[in-house]
């Protein structure tokens, strides 16, 4: 059975729940480190990053720049908080759907 887009953007939350497991600037910027879309990556089985979990996130930036998650995720002033808060947006919004 595949994952739901819920299931996809939790899995990919818990890969960087932690500051010491999110990054910047990489996929993976050290091993078990991811950004977003390393993250999306990795929650997928590895088969993309991209998708409805990636729109989902996308949906949720708190800029109204489309396609900006990388530039979110590598902003200087982004901060770990802000993309758990990401997260936390996209699932919340799946379960209103």
């Amino acid at each position: 059975m595949m994952a739901t887009v819920r299931e996809n953007l939790i899995a990919a939350k818990a890969l960087i729940d932690t500051p010491e497991k999110w990054g910047k600037g990489a996929y993976e910027p050290s091993p078990g480190c991811f950004c977003i879309l390393g993250a999306l990556f990795e929650a997928s089985g590895r088969q993309t990053a991209y998708g409805a979990p990636y729109d989902a996130i996308e949906r949720q930036l708190p800029w109204g720049n489309k396609s900006g998650i990388v530039k979110f995720n590598d902003a200087p002033e982004t901060t770990h908080a802000d993309i758990m808060a990401l997260f936390d947006r996209a699932i919340a919004a799946q379960v209103e759907a």
